[in-house]
């Protein structure tokens, strides 16, 4: 016997997320859980960087930070140019730098909310 109770409710059609919606959110959050790519995000979300910089910054060799942003310069997430010898990455999408943003501030959040002695 199949009853609906009365607190029972169905999603309304604009509560649901289409597939389309979901593939991309899930491709945004994979590509922000490599620790040594999102270091490097949030560098660029500040400002523009040379590759050298970025390997530096999270310890990986110039072509394995190349590697970790390749896609997201493909998918023209990030740009880059030509200076002299380097290559500078920068970020110009604002609602990027904001997520970032608000993702390491989330986490700080969370961080501070397990910590009593933070209070």
């Amino acid at each position: 016997m199949n009853v609906m109770t009365d607190h029972a409710v169905r999603p309304s059609r604009d509560e649901i997320i289409s597939n389309e919606q979901l593939e991309m959110s899930m491709t945004i959050l994979k590509t922000l859980a490599d620790p040594a790519r999102l270091q490097m995000l949030s560098a660029l979300s500040k400002s523009d960087h040379s590759l050298s910089e970025l390997s530096q910054f999270v310890g990986v060799s110039p072509s394995v930070a190349s590697q970790l942003l390749a896609p997201l310069r493909a998918k023209e997430v990030l740009q880059s140019r030509k200076d002299g010898r380097h290559v500078i990455y920068s970020m110009s999408d604002e609602r990027l730098k904001e997520f970032i943003a608000q993702t390491l501030d989330f986490a700080a959040y969370r961080l501070a909310a397990r910590d009593p002695g933070n209070e």
